[in-house]
């Protein structure tokens, strides 16, 4: 961590310290100070709602109220006027190492009701420079004739969106992608680039609690942290500790510039991996699943909903899966059963690679009864 690193972690400390829920923290001198501050999860927040309904403590005043999803409900999120700035600035930067400039078109198709994400993304276009067509996530075929008779740059939104504005026709010069799994999915994003005869398509990943967190640069090299809005941690999700980088966990996020709802050392219960170049934090391969119902097998920390991106890369499966852990004698046993088509080899390989363990068996069966991890270990 270095000074300037420490400078904004503890101004944001002195920020948040308004706030009852952070009243304890106390400035730090060290990065091994800051790991001893306590984290906050989304059970922390769903009890602070309770206890100060509706807004929560976090309230203090805002410009913009949205919603974001926290468990099975929703929950409010505050943006003050000054959040607005800092967030615009920071996807500013974030658009422009894209490879979007000043002056271009672009097409927002991320929802601007309720949770508010297209409005943050019109924003930090603004800033930029670009002109904004706020279409949101409507008619795909509408979308494509207006990329196409207004000669529209850029489109922003969900990949999934973009596949069909693609085949519906339209072409863009650059795509960012978020809001769902992007380019942890092989070979997702050569086929966005091809539905959109895109020069560029690149990786965004936020909360609406904390949006920017990491994106893509125009080179397409894993999504660098927005180092001067979030700070991140990879931590071993049961131990607590921090992992080194190169390592397999869970994200922590603390704001370092947020009056509304700010966030220090939040577990977001997605599982990532980490790296340091030249300086800067990249997840090398964005967010590949989440940390919940995690289990060891043959030593190994295994997380069974990072499959799902695994299968998604493979056109024959489904996604649905059953995944058998057994010890019929003193070693750990794993198969994997899936339904749909798919070459064997290629299949084991990529899960091998995404669990970092190799399943015993793979089974390909047409339709698939029961789902979900079955441990037969115990």
């Amino acid at each position: 961590m270095d000074d300037e690193t420490l400078d904004a972690l503890n101004e944001q400390l002195e920020r948040v310290g308004e706030y009852d829920l952070y009243a304890d923290l106390e400035p730090i001198d060290s990065a091994s100070e800051f790991r001893e501050l306590p984290f906050l999860t989304g059970e922390d927040l769903k009890d602070d709602y309770a206890d100060n309904p509706p807004e929560g403590s976090l309230y203090d005043g805002a410009a913009m109220m949205c919603f974001t999803p926290l468990g099975d409900d929703l929950a409010p999120v505050f943006d003050t006027e000054w959040d607005l700035e800092r967030q615009a600035e920071a996807n500013a930067d974030v658009f422009e190492r894209a490879g979007i400039e000043a002056g271009d078109r672009v097409l927002n198709t991320f929802g601007y009701h309720t949770f508010g994400t297209g409005i943050i993304v019109q924003r930090g276009l603004e800033a930029l420079g670009a002109e904004v067509v706020p279409a949101g996530p409507g008619e795909s075929e509408q979308a494509a004739a207006t990329v196409e008779e207004y000669g529209v740059d850029a489109l922003v939104g969900n990949p999934s969106f973009a596949l069909k504005v693609g085949e519906a026709g339209a072409s863009v010069d650059t795509f960012v992608g978020a809001g769902e799994p992007f380019t942890s999915i092989p070979g997702l994003r050569e086929d966005v680039k091809a539905a959109l005869d895109a020069e560029t398509a690149v990786d965004y990943f936020g909360t609406r609690q904390i949006l920017p967190v990491a994106a893509e640069t125009a080179a397409e090299d894993g999504l660098h942290v927005s180092d001067e809005y979030a700070f991140v941690e990879v931590i071993d999700p049961d131990s607590g500790e921090v992992l080194p980088y190169g390592e397999r966990g869970e994200l922590v996020v603390t704001h370092l510039q947020k009056e509304g709802c700010p966030l220090v050392r939040y577990r977001t219960g997605d599982l990532t991996e980490w790296e340091e170049r030249d300086g800067e934090v990249v997840l090398p391969n964005g967010v590949i699943g989440r940390t919940d119902n995690r289990l060891k097998v043959k030593g190994v920390k295994l997380y069974p909903e990072s499959l799902g991106t695994v299968l998604a890369g493979f056109g024959g499966l489904s996604g649905e899966f059953r995944l058998e852990v057994s010890r019929p004698s003193s070693t750990d046993e794993l198969k994997l059963v899936v339904e749909g088509e798919a070459d064997v080899g290629d299949l084991a390989s990529a899960v091998k690679e995404r669990l970092l363990v190799a399943p015993d068996d793979i089974e390909l069966v047409d339709d698939i009864d029961e789902t979900g991890v079955h441990d037969e270990r115990y």
